[in-house]
């Protein structure tokens, strides 16, 4: 793979984009074979869930918390949206984030809700499908680089739902954000493009999000899907 360009790279500007998708298309259809969570036992089974490090261990490990100004974004996207209020959720945990080669180059991370019965799953799973939530997303991702956009740039973004099919799941919920960024470096324009895959399942009262950020090119296929399935024998562990 070619180098980034020598120039100021768009990595707070994606790191942005990758957070609202992450927070907004963890949706799927809940599957009858899960047992019930309770609210005390709702964030060990979200963390078991998660990626770890062992599951990308040539990666290195960036600390991911979810800042007070992502919880307020997240609100107003799911109240956008028509999903199930973030303040009625068991347990909302993140995994850390896994950079590398380069932190502009890939980033991978994972979150987990357990919502508080199958029936808010299948609420938002029906929410996420509808046309209006790519309308959303699009004026959250918007907000988002209007404050991380790099200094001397345009950018454009463009947003795709993509076809996957996951098996252990009832449903699927995935979208690619392709965002170009035109870089003034001189005399000179870089354009550099980064794509923000979120791909968003449920097995039971656990919404699960697979994001993956990557710069001048697109995600690799394989190893969505890899890390997906490995989530999904996970989910189907931890919830029985």
């Amino acid at each position: 793979m070619r180098s980034l360009p020598r120039v100021p790279r768009p990595a707070a500007a994606v790191a942005a984009l990758g957070a609202a998708c992450l927070l907004a298309v963890g949706a799927g259809a809940a599957m009858a074979a899960a047992k019930q969570v309770s609210g005390a036992t709702a964030t060990a089974a979200a963390t078991a869930i998660n990626l770890r490090h062992s599951d990308l261990p040539t990666l290195k490990t960036q600390a991911n918390p979810i800042t007070s100004q992502q919880r307020q974004e997240n609100t107003t996207l799911t109240a956008c949206i028509g999903e199930t209020s973030p303040s009625r959720a068991l347990a909302d945990v993140q995994s850390q984030d896994f950079v590398g080669p380069d932190p502009d180059t890939l980033t991978i991370s994972s979150e987990t809700q357990i919502q508080p019965s199958v029936a808010a799953v299948n609420n938002d799973l029906v929410a996420i499908h509808r046309p209006k939530a790519l309308t959303c997303l699009r004026t959250s991702l918007g907000r988002a680089l209007a404050t991380s956009a790099p200094k001397n740039s345009t950018y454009s973004i463009a947003i795709d739902r993509l076809s996957a099919t996951l098996p252990g799941t009832s449903g699927v919920a995935a979208v690619r954000v392709t965002a170009t960024f035109h870089i003034k470096d001189g005399s000179k324009t870089v354009t550099v493009p980064a794509y923000i895959d979120d791909i968003g399942f449920a097995y039971g009262q656990a919404e699960i999000s697979l994001n993956v950020i990557s710069t001048l090119s697109p995600p690799s296929a394989t190893l969505e899907t890899k890390l997906a399935l490995l989530l999904i024998k996970r989910a189907h562990t931890a919830l029985g």
